[in-house]
């Protein structure tokens, strides 16, 4: 059954990729900015893939997400799973914050800067400045992003250090924090397997956090971000 299941779901990665791409594509002439058809898009094709992986996912905490104000999502990072299911959990579009190395896959790639999802360069100090300002833009525009602060995927499900660097960019912003703890999606993919293993997944997300009162106590943000996220895993 699971090499079944697994058949299925690259055959409709395969199938429907080009597909949606084309139609989006269209669809995008009508909307502005363009890459709101991309985002919308990605949010739907996660739910179908989700669907067809078997993976059944619950969803808590969905009232603690703003509506009016942007805010920066936090989400440990256990497998390559966390990218379909989040889109798919999230009540609102956002753009993912996402090493370079992703935007050089063929096809996807594409689709990541055609979505104006943000590429960070963790090896290029000169291009953090230019990096840091877009971001912020977006944010005072009312733009969402999403940020993996471990900076890579987990090797053994478990919770990672964060990257100090990680909350710099919502305390230049001043915009909150929403904590987003993955669980199970390690096994999505055990051990590096591309068989697709049906298991269950659950999202929360938690209560936006102020940095407001941290002042310049940025150690002790990233501390508190960091222990939300466990807790709740």
């Amino acid at each position: 059954m699971k090499v079944v299941r697994s058949l299925l779901f690259y055959l409709f990665v395969v199938f429907s990729f080009p597909v949606g791409s084309a139609l989006t594509c269209l669809a995008s002439l009508a909307v502005k900015p363009a890459s709101k058809a991309f985002r919308f898009v990605a949010s739907r094709w996660s739910r179908l893939l989700v669907l067809i992986s078997g993976v059944k996912i619950t969803v808590s905490g969905k009232e603690n997400v703003p509506r009016g104000e942007a805010v920066i999502f936090v989400s440990n990072h256990q497998g390559a799973a966390d990218i379909p299911i989040l889109l798919a959990s999230i009540p609102v579009l956002f753009r993912f914050i996402i090493k370079k190395e992703l935007f050089k896959i063929p096809f996807f790639g594409w689709y990541l800067r055609k979505a104006d999802y943000l590429c960070v360069d963790r090896g290029a100090a000169d291009k953090a400045h230019s990096f840091m300002s877009e971001a912020v833009n977006l944010l005072k525009a009312g733009q969402d992003l999403l940020i993996f602060p471990e900076g890579t995927r987990s090797r053994d499900g478990k919770l990672g250090e964060f990257k100090r660097g990680s909350l710099l960019l919502a305390f230049k912003a001043k915009v909150k924090i929403v904590p987003v703890a993955v669980s199970g999606s390690f096994d999505v993919f055990k051990g590096g397997s591309l068989l697709v293993n049906a298991v269950p997944v659950r999202v929360s997300i938690g209560k936006p956090i102020s940095l407001e009162k941290y002042g310049s106590k940025f150690d002790k943000a990233l501390e508190d971000v960091r222990s939300a996220i466990e807790r709740m895993l």
